[in-house]
């Protein structure tokens, strides 16, 4: 019995991963697009927002318009953890012939994950940073090689220089439950 309830946590313990991992890389893939739009000629980064958030994180907002009913609500939970996990995320532009945290550069361009046929973007490298002692959060540190000519040229001043953004994000669920709840309670009825 307590073999058989073993396996059973662990392949719970290893869906909810692989359920995690696919939900956080989608909301990371849409806040760094956000953030890089955000740097770009006259956006935000450039009418003085740059300073605002290196102080409190980059705003980031997210509308659901699901239900709570039926199979939607696991989409709300799985989102919701994907944004919450958003919070340990800190975003680093670079050069991309820099080697912040690397003991040399070979060490730091075998961890960089090449991005082809990005004109401005080179590659990009997500580091795993452990927080030591009691209740500990897990941290990531994304760092974005940008071209060289791009980085001196359209990345803001305070953005520069190894400066990191913590991503500050925010889900709002506005779902329709009233008339989803209808419709699920006319099922039910047609059904009997």
């Amino acid at each position: 019995k307590t073999t058989e309830c073993t396996q059973r946590l662990q392949a719970l313990s290893w869906e909810i991963a692989v359920r995690r991992g696919n939900c956080f890389s989608q909301a990371l893939g849409i806040a760094v697009t956000s953030y890089l739009t955000s740097i770009s000629d006259g956006g935000p980064g450039w009418r003085g927002y740059a300073n605002t958030w290196l102080r409190h994180g980059y705003l980031i907002t997210f509308e659901g318009l699901l239900s709570a009913v039926g199979k939607e609500l696991g989409m709300i939970e799985d989102a919701s953890v994907a944004v919450e996990m958003l919070r340990m995320v800190h975003v680093v532009l670079v050069p991309d012939d820099c080697v912040y945290g690397a003991v040399n550069k070979n060490e730091s361009s075998r961890r960089r994950i090449p991005v082809p046929h990005s004109p401005y973007v080179r590659w990009v490298h997500l580091a795993h940073l452990s927080k030591k002692g009691s209740g500990s959060k897990s941290m990531y540190r994304l760092e974005i090689g940008l071209n060289q000519s791009y980085y001196q040229s359209r990345v803001p001043e305070p953005l520069k220089g190894g400066a990191a953004v913590r991503f500050f994000p925010v889900l709002y669920q506005m779902g329709v439950d009233i008339r989803q709840w209808g419709v699920n309670a006319g099922r039910n009825v047609t059904s009997q």
